[in-house]
């Protein structure tokens, strides 16, 4: 199988090649991409560049030239429910695009913002086994894995007022600029996506400082985790269960996108 990791910005695409042992390639856009195996399994990487147009930009083109079997997005995110910590890996069950409304930070949410991951369309039991297997596959090395919501918009969210209206308004588990463009370029191209990331900061007021003492060393932790995946067959398991799937459903995955 073949799966495409969309990496925003290069101290992430650095920790994603080095973890797997990528080669450069060349992309179509000029994104620094690279490739390489594990088993029976292909791995790509693309580095798309920050916030929501370049990484659906990248994320289409590299879907074009890679032809994956599944997209994940990854990366760092801030963490926003309560009792989050430094290090900890965010699954998302899905994403909202918080910042389409128009009129600043939504005071409500909108079908629009709404853009499923792609345990969303698995049948319960796969989805939760899968789910299950996946923070199991974390605490076997002593990863914290936990399943969530992805606030995903262009806006630096490092105070406790905007957390609390992401956690009211959305639920959200953590918030970052780019899964929204990545889900929608998937989604558009009938290809399931997923989301794993890692919290890098709490989203309060010291957010940046503690993104740039922690971004390195937790973006190696996350894709020697996505590598544990990996080398556990569970994409594969992924990709066994998404194809039971009618293959009606997975043409209609471009309408849940809303216009």
């Amino acid at each position: 199988m073949r799966i495409l990791l969309v990496c925003p910005i290069p101290i992430e695409y650095n920790a994603c090649r080095a973890v797997f042992q990528l080669k450069d390639v060349s992309s179509r856009t000029g994104a620094r991409a690279s490739r390489g195996s594990i088993e029976n399994t292909e791995i790509y990487a693309i580095e798309s560049g920050p916030t929501k147009a370049r990484a659906s930009a990248e994320t289409s083109a590299a879907i074009f030239q890679f032809d994956p079997d599944v997209v994940v997005d990854t990366g760092c995110c801030g963490g926003v429910a309560s009792g989050s910590i430094i290090g900890e890996i965010c699954i998302a069950q899905t994403c909202y695009e918080y910042d389409i409304s128009g009129s600043g930070f939504p005071r409500r949410m909108i079908p629009e913002m709404r853009l499923p991951s792609a345990f969303h369309y698995l049948q319960s039991k796969d989805a939760d086994e899968l789910l299950r297997g996946a923070i199991e596959s974390g605490r076997f090395d002593n990863y914290f894995v936990k399943l969530g919501i992805q606030a995903s918009g262009e806006f630096i969210v490092q105070s406790e007022r905007i957390k609390k209206l992401l956690s009211s308004i959305f639920h959200a588990t953590a918030c970052n600029w780019e899964t929204a463009g990545v889900f929608i370029a998937t989604l558009k191209n009938s290809l399931p996506p997923l989301s794993i990331r890692v919290v890098s900061d709490l989203a309060d007021s010291d957010a940046l400082v503690t993104f740039k003492k922690n971004a390195k060393r937790r973006s190696l932790e996350l894709y020697q985790y996505i590598e544990t995946l990996v080398r556990a067959s569970w994409f594969e398991d992924f990709l066994d269960r998404w194809k039971l799937l009618n293959p009606y459903t997975i043409k209609q995955l471009p309408k849940t996108v809303l216009p």
